[in-house]
């Protein structure tokens, strides 16, 4: 059964990548490499190598050490301020399966003191 996260009032605790890794987004017909740099069970932040321009919807495979996370991310607004490549997103739809690998690992990274 599929995932879908609800937003809430309360914002989900966030960790920060300490070697920002390698992901690729599915925009369409093309894969976009980007750099992830925070995650947390709604979402996270990304920096991409180029402009991708006003992009809404992607498919994104996170490898992690609890197996890897197939997702369906909606692009957030551009912040205004900092890096200009980077886009927060929000996950849309997870299987069942990749919303506990993500929990795992954003319970581990927590463990090891990531957590912001």
């Amino acid at each position: 059964m599929a995932h879908f996260p609800q937003p809430t009032r309360t914002r989900s605790p966030r960790v920060r990548v300490p070697d920002p890794e390698s992901v690729n987004f599915n925009l369409g017909e093309i894969q976009v490499p980007a750099k992830l740099h925070k995650l947390s069970l709604t979402g996270g932040l990304v920096e991409f190598e180029a402009q991708v321009g006003e992009v809404s919807l992607a498919e994104v495979v996170l490898n992690t050490a609890s197996g890897p996370i197939s997702a369906l991310v909606e692009f957030l607004q551009a912040p205004t301020k900092g890096v200009r490549r980077a886009r927060p997103f929000r996950f849309i739809a997870l299987d069942d399966r990749d919303y506990e690998r993500l929990n795992a690992t954003l319970l581990a990274m927590r463990r090891q003191g990531l957590e912001e």
